[in-house]
């Protein structure tokens, strides 16, 4: 039974040039070019990332204000958020090798002109150019991700290899955002300004040569000679396109409202999990939570790898709701002095993420038509990062103006406030914990329409 698939999206206000069907690169090939491709992704999205923290920290230890701290990470999502739309029409009309060299080079020029101000003035610069660069150099970044997510199923045949690419992608994309506080943290109290910025600059230089390294075929120069239809952008057509795209299918529906959910929780879990530990259990605990998550990451990418993979449809929910048991755990306080189970947590947790993430970018590669994969994957972007900077802005907000004065109070009953705890820092584990309900009711949100899918098997 053939599957069925988007039909294109196409408004009175968009001209997408006609472009002939890309056939498949032979398998070696195709493996080649991802690799390379993938190897300068991975080192450009460290460089970025830590760079991300590392200055935001330095700025906090010279000002002692959290507000540039804050300031620095919220400039940098809107900047990504706020180019999606822009690119979204754009980048069919450009190779994508160009895209790549081009972004990763704006990138460089922007860590360049980032030591040209932080380093020649020995008392702090102004903020508002720093975080102008900073917005400019997280518009390439957003770039590169668009550029090489979109790209990847039209190199590799829909399959096992397909599978492999697209868990790669997603995992290591997912670890990277995990863990680029703590290398971000540590490399500017180790290695100072100079040192972040030096390592920013250089995972630039080798993102770039992983790009020209690949070998390109020749096959994907067709999309320069619509160069010149330069599609005039139109947010209302942006908005357009997602009515269209919500209104086609169930499972539309459920792609975008499990992954915006899920990119919302793993952004709020980043803020209060480290927050907790360093609260509740000290410090010394940090480096152990950091050893079981990267061996749990390990395991659950390497059981995506030898089979759970191939039946991600099967495991993809079955993982979510793992993951908001757990959470949910961690507000009970029973859980919390179960250090075995504690551990057994994290583990299980991060060994769930990488299925997750691959899940959503194995749905959303069969949710979408090659030629509409920018503009859809931008759809998808959007959502997700606009989730995980909602996360940010009204995270410490709720816990701190809402959790905190409710637990304070004397009118609950006696076997809740048991249950829940008073002990330091337990208004943030309540606070993991109805993450976890917001995991739940999403996936119950969309029932009907997973139910409708397993009926028309439309995803098998």
């Amino acid at each position: 039974m053939s599957k069925p698939r988007l039909k294109s999206i196409s408004t009175k206000n968009i001209s997408i040039p006609n472009t002939p069907a890309i056939e498949k690169l032979p398998t070696q090939k195709a493996q080649q070019i991802f690799l390379w491709l993938w190897v300068g992704q991975l080192i450009s999205n460290i460089g970025t990332q830590t760079s991300l923290y590392g200055i935001g920290l330095w700025f906090f230890t010279n000002t002692q204000r959290l507000a540039d701290f804050a300031l620095v990470a919220l400039v940098v999502q809107l900047a990504r958020i706020l180019a999606l739309p822009l690119l979204a029409n754009q980048l069919a009309a450009f190779p994508r090798k160009k895209i790549m060299l081009v972004a990763n080079g704006i990138g460089a020029i922007c860590t360049l002109f980032l030591a040209l101000i932080l380093l020649r003035h020995d008392s702090i610069p102004f903020l508002l150019p720093l975080l102008l660069i900073q917005a400019v150099a997280a518009m390439a970044e957003a770039i590169l991700v668009l550029s090489f997510s979109t790209l990847i199923p039209l190199l590799i045949e829909d399959g096992p290899t397909l599978i492999q690419a697209n868990g790669l992608f997603a995992t290591t994309d997912g670890l990277i955002l995990a863990m680029a506080p703590f290398i971000g943290t540590w490399l500017a109290g180790w290695l100072g300004l100079r040192g972040v910025l030096a390592i920013d600059a250089a995972s630039f230089f080798l993102a770039l040569i992983c790009v020209l390294a690949a070998p390109w075929s020749n096959q994907f120069s067709f999309i320069s000679q619509s160069r010149s239809r330069w599609v005039k952008a139109n947010p209302l057509t942006f908005w357009t396109e997602l009515k269209k795209f919500w209104l086609t299918m169930p499972m539309a529906r459920v792609a975008l409202v499990i992954g915006t959910t899920v990119a919302f929780s793993y952004a709020a879990t980043e803020v209060l999990f480290p927050a907790w530990v360093a609260l509740t259990y000290g410090t010394e605990r940090m480096a152990k939570v950091l050893l079981f998550g990267v061996i749990g990451y390990g395991l659950g990418y390497l059981a995506w790898s030898q089979g759970v993979g191939h039946r991600w449809q099967r495991y993809w929910r079955t993982a979510i709701v793992v993951q908001a048991l757990i959470l949910m755990g961690a507000g009970l306080q029973f859980f919390a002095d179960k250090t075995e189970i504690w551990f057994a947590g994290v583990v299980v947790f991060t060994a769930a993420l990488p299925v997750v993430m691959a899940s959503l970018q194995q749905l959303w590669v069969k949710l979408s038509p090659a030629k509409d994969l920018p503009r859809l994957f931008a759809l998808r972007y959007s959502f997700e990062w606009s989730a995980r900077l909602i996360a940010f802005l009204i995270i410490s907000l709720a816990v701190d103006k809402l959790l905190k004065p409710a637990l304070a109070a004397t009118y609950w009953p006696t076997w809740l406030v048991t249950a829940l705890g008073v002990d330091q820092g337990r208004e943030i584990a309540i606070a993991l914990g109805a993450i976890g309900w917001v995991l739940i009711l999403s996936l119950a949100s969309q029932r009907k329409n997973l139910a409708f899918n397993r009926r028309s098997e439309i995803l098998t």
